[in-house]
């Protein structure tokens, strides 16, 4: 299963993240395309997944393929980020943390409970017969969707508070 941004979003959050001050990142097949490739945050991106980066001069122009979430990014400020972008686009995609420094942004209503939710559809199971174990603020929905919900000790506090477990 995919869904993808509508394709004006790109464009629409590469001016938002010039505005904000901040660097933005998708990808392209098993490469991260980003305007700005010498940034902690586009390397730790790409060494947790083992993806090559690729630096675009013009992001708006060379992102004209279907993309399925944009990363802004920036450590100092990304609560505030995430507020404003929510305001002014919270009503069309989903908008959310994955780590203190990363704000993702993907179609509306997509996360890992929706995804893991479609995944027992196809293998004719329950919620209640899952177990979703996450650290992250993009993994709260997934831990309180599952039967069993498992934080690991180093959970972000919303993420262990929802669990039914921590490990």
């Amino acid at each position: 299963y995919q869904k993808t941004l509508p394709a004006d979003m790109p464009a629409l959050l590469y001016d938002m993240s010039r505005e904000y001050k901040t660097n933005i990142m998708t990808y392209l097949e098993e490469t991260v395309i980003t305007p700005k490739k010498d940034d902690q945050y586009v390397e730790l991106e790409s060494r947790i997944n083992k993806m090559e980066v690729r630096e675009v001069e013009d992001f708006k122009s060379f992102v004209n393929f279907p993309v399925t979430k944009c990363l802004m990014e920036d450590g100092e400020y990304q609560a505030e980020e995430e507020k404003k972008v929510k305001a002014r686009l919270g009503d069309m995609l989903s908008v959310l943390r994955s780590e203190p420094f990363f704000l993702e942004i993907m179609p509306k209503n997509i996360d890992k409970a929706y995804s893991l939710g479609k995944l027992l559809e196809h293998l004719g199971m329950e919620r209640e017969q899952m177990i979703a174990c996450g650290d992250g603020y993009n993994d709260l929905t997934m831990i309180q969707y599952a039967g069993l919900g498992v934080a690991m000790e180093n959970a972000v506090l919303p993420v262990r508070k929802a669990a039914d477990f921590i490990t």
